[in-house]
């Protein structure tokens, strides 16, 4: 920052009122000064509501975090104070003005700061735009460390590696030259091989990275990465709050699971904040003793969750075939969806890596499981493309889409036109995604979506296999079972459908000016009319109409 005369720069600037953050666990700078950009005077506007945000340029951190699990040998590292290596247009300076002493002693001046200033809503596009037109210009000399500016960079965090590890090294000392022509220097490196690490000042590493203690972790986009034994982790603090929604909400806010690998917990905690919702709680009023139960459960297992190691390479070495398969299901809290991938080597052995996994709470309207089925499905269908998008350098053999409902799957697999537009469009956008012939029936004992649907605490699914790895028979060398049981329209679900329009038009007709005096016929109505998609007999239906 530069001193600039008080008197003459109260007109046409901006003030940006700072304040400190302390931050103990930081292994660099543990106190920091944040900038309010956004702060006003009387009705004047502030700078941030003056200017443009600019296009989202950083990359999806799922992304990031799928591409850095293919890679044999991986290195992290920050672009040290990147902000601060960025200058700004002295034109513009005037409006990044701050009052400033170094000792309480001293007069209190006014700077400009010279820089891209962490706070002004900008100034997220001008560092990586600056990176990207650095990565531009040096493309010629640096193909390959200019594609990872590009693609393996969230912010000032650098994310890659490769499968041969001169290859690694070779690009580590290609980022470090790409980035010193542009002003920028590499820190806080780590790395699962100490070789990739050779040559870097120790105050250039992290303490975690060249100690290569069993014990020591490393923070990568917010997950816990230990450099030795090359896996993810979690380290979760439980709070000692009572059982509100604003300390559940603030449990859940301590989570940070990008990749899904604690789906079926997180999924639990999201359908609690949902029930005290319904409910018409306050944030801190305490709901039923049975609710407080179930949470005190879940809160004193959270320790158990740092049992978990989950390996963050995918099995890619020596495979001959590679599968993707997915799974979906739906309870009546919500749905979910998991995708594995499933490797053969040379030696006919099969290996199973987890991926990741997306939940929804169903939402608080009635909607009947069949139709949210339809939705489990649609989840999994852009997940599965999502990760073929993503791992597009990856040759995928075959796809594979589960589901253990046959009503989805009739869905799926015939046309569009012939159901109603909630059916319609989810049926059209899945068959876009994942072709319909890719798609198969799984038992429900054995589809691992199952959890994440239905929720587990901690203790549980730390010790769930199935969630893992998916079902035993997807370990097994052997050929599994494909239940093709569809044939588009020739299916006899399909045929009902045109059967089941004209037969809840009817029943609905008689039933529809009772339901609303008498509760119980309500259950009954909502049942004939999705007789099909509840997978009930109709004739169990009717009996229970006549009997009423």
């Amino acid at each position: 920052m530069t001193i600039v005369d008080l008197a003459s720069s109260l007109n046409d600037s901006y003030f940006i009122p700072h304040h400190c953050v302390v931050k103990p666990d930081s292994s660099s700078t543990k106190l920091r000064v944040v900038f309010d950009a956004s702060a006003k005077v009387m009705d004047n506007p502030s700078l941030n509501d003056c200017l443009l945000t600019g296009p989202k340029l950083q990359a999806d951190i799922v992304t990031i975090l799928l591409r850095f699990r293919t890679h044999k040998y991986v290195f992290t590292a920050d672009i040290r104070q990147m902000y601060r290596q960025i200058l700004v247009d002295p034109v513009h300076r005037k409006y990044q003005r701050i009052l400033w002493r170094f000792s309480p002693s001293d007069p209190v001046e006014c700077y400009e700061l010279n820089t891209v200033t962490y706070g002004v809503s900008s100034a997220p596009f001008l560092a990586l735009r600056t990176l990207h037109k650095l990565a531009d210009d040096e493309e010629t000399s640096f193909s390959l460390a200019a594609r990872i500016l590009r693609d393996d960079v969230y912010v000032d965090d650098v994310v890659s590696g490769s499968d041969d590890l001169q290859g690694s090294i070779n690009l580590r000392d290609d980022l470090i030259a790409l980035l010193g022509r542009g002003g920028f220097e590499l820190r806080k490196w780590s790395s699962n091989n100490p070789c990739i690490l050779e040559g870097i000042p120790d105050d250039h590493q992290l303490s975690q990275s060249f100690s290569f203690d069993e014990g020591d972790f490393v923070k990568i986009l917010g997950l816990r990465w230990n450099p030795c034994s090359d896996c993810f982790s979690f380290a979760v603090t439980g709070i000692e709050n009572s059982c509100t929604k604003r300390s559940i909400l603030s449990q859940l806010a301590r989570i940070y699971d990008p990749l899904g690998f604690l789906t079926p917990f997180t999924f639990l905690m999201k359908y609690f904040i949902q029930l005290l919702w319904v409910q018409g709680l306050q944030w801190d009023q305490v709901p039923s003793s049975e609710f407080v139960d179930h949470w005190s459960q879940c809160r004193s297992e959270l320790s158990d969750l740092q049992e978990l190691q989950i390996s963050r390479r995918l099995s890619l070495s020596s495979r001959v075939r590679c599968e993707l398969h997915g799974f979906g299901d739906t309870s009546e809290r919500g749905y979910a969806a998991v995708a594995y991938f499933r490797f053969l080597n040379t030696a006919g052995e099969v290996s199973i890596s987890f991926i990741c996994a997306k939940s929804k709470v169903a939402p608080v309207r009635r909607i009947s499981l069949p139709r949210l089925e339809l939705c489990a499905s649609l989840l999994l269908a852009k997940l599965i493309s999502f990760i073929k998008s993503t791992y597009s350098s990856i040759k995928i053999d075959d796809i594979y889409a589960w589901s253990d409902s046959k009503v989805a799957l009739a869905w799926i697999k015939s046309s569009p036109h012939k159901w109603k537009s909630f059916v319609s469009n989810r049926t059209t956008k899945i068959q876009d995604l994942v072709p319909p012939e890719r798609w198969f029936h799984v038992r429900s004992e054995d589809n691992p979506a199952d959890f994440g649907s239905r929720g587990l605490t901690p203790s549980k699914l730390v010790r769930c296999t199935m969630w893992w790895s998916g079902p035993s028979w997807l370990s097994s060398p052997a050929p599994f079972n494909l239940e093709v049981e569809f044939s588009g329209s020739d299916d006899p679900l399909c045929s009902a459908e045109a059967g089941k329009i004209a037969l809840t038009t009817c029943i609905e007709t008689t039933l529809r000016p009772f339901w609303q005096h008498y509760d119980d016929l309500l259950p009954v109505a909502v049942g004939v009319r999705e007789f099909l998609v509840t997978e009930v007999p109709i004739s169990e239906v009717l009996t229970e109409f006549y009997s009423i």
